[in-house]
């Protein structure tokens, strides 16, 4: 009998431990985030970037808008220094997206692979933001006016991706 009471007060402890560790990742929706780096520490070793701009965000078509777009490649540390204190902005976890479009994307990279997505808009009188999805949840945070810059500023050196987009292929016809 003794050896049965303290297999189930082990049981108890290793029990109790794992519900206090887990803790920090059962977060409830609206609850505060301390910063994308935390919700996704890969985010910290991105050593390149690739920042894609819609071609017409805010046009008609609202499901395929995003088919269409310009990028560049960003692979200075100090130019992705900018995102990273862009990520180290508090977050707010959301179970659904927001419903206005985003005008672009971030692919980050760590030694060629892509690891994480972030969506951005810029347009701030109704939407602006800078959100992730990690583990079926939304992250944002409200897009500063630093980070927007630096968008604006990749913006003029971002290209057709290689091979054209359907949109060019239509206008060499």
């Amino acid at each position: 009998m003794r050896i049965n009471e303290l297999i189930f007060l082990f049981a108890s402890a290793v029990s109790l431990y794992s519900c206090k560790n887990n803790e920090a990742e059962k977060r409830t929706p609206g609850q505060q985030i301390v910063t994308a780096l935390d919700v996704d520490a890969r985010l910290k070793q991105a050593d390149s970037l690739v920042v894609v701009f819609y071609n017409d965000p805010y046009g008609e078509d609202s499901l395929r808008y995003t088919r269409y777009y310009k990028q560049v490649s960003v692979i200075d540390a100090g130019t992705i220094e900018i995102l990273q204190k862009q990520l180290s902005s508090e977050f707010n976890m959301r179970e659904k997206r927001n419903a206005c479009r985003g005008e672009g994307k971030i692919w980050c990279f760590t030694n060629g692979k892509i690891f994480q997505t972030l969506y951005f808009s810029t347009r701030c009188e109704d939407c602006c933001y800078l959100y992730l999805i990690k583990d079926g949840n939304f992250y944002y945070t409200r897009i500063a006016t630093s980070f927007i810059e630096w968008l604006e500023s990749n913006k003029p050196s971002a290209t057709t991706p290689v091979g054209g987009s359907p949109e060019t292929s239509r206008e060499e016809k």
